[in-house]
């Protein structure tokens, strides 16, 4: 059997949670001027899938000088306590209707950024840095492996329906 190579480093939380908030402060803030505007956070929601009645209502929670943008301060209290649980940003019952099916598919493809038909890891890690910027490589690794049902290592249309439809339930394990 050949030699094994270097051993990996072992996985941390790295970047630290300061640095996703920056990060995530630089991904919505278009316009690079050091404000988050209400047009910019819900740009950024409805990038990932919230519909924009809940990205203002949000925003709304987190603006509570009411100037209609948020400053580093304003946003790192929303990164810190971030819009919880993901699944809960979906009504429990929400696409139980056929005609729902095309609410399912648009959050899909949102979250799909490259098109594949699946969702890898890096695009949930992308997803949860603009929701839940404060999450950690454990919150990725349990969201991720409660989605994919298969354990195939990503995210298919059938296993996404099937955990956002389990948003209201708790699983045994």
């Amino acid at each position: 059997m050949p030699p094994k190579g270097p051993k990996k480093p072992k996985r941390t939380n790295k970047p630290s949670p300061l640095q996703r908030m920056q990060e995530a402060f630089g991904l919505v803030d278009k316009d690079a001027n050091s404000l988050i505007s209400r047009e910019e956070f819900v740009q950024a929601m409805e990038a990932v899938g919230i519909p924009q009645d809940k990205a203002l209502k949000l925003f709304a929670r987190f603006d509570p000088d009411g100037s209609g943008e948020l400053d580093n301060e304003e946003f790192f209290a929303f990164a810190a306590k971030g819009c919880g649980e993901v699944k809960g940003l979906f009504k429990p019952g929400e696409f139980d209707d056929e005609e729902d099916v095309e609410k399912i598919v648009g959050v899909f493809k949102k979250w799909d950024t490259d098109g594949d038909g699946v969702i890898s890891l890096e695009e949930l890690e992308r997803v949860l840095i603009i929701l839940n910027p404060s999450f950690t490589k454990k919150d990725l690794m349990m969201i991720f492996k409660q989605a994919d049902a298969n354990k195939d290592g990503k995210i298919d249309y059938h296993e996404f329906t099937a955990w956002l439809k389990d948003s209201g339930k708790k699983k045994k394990r």
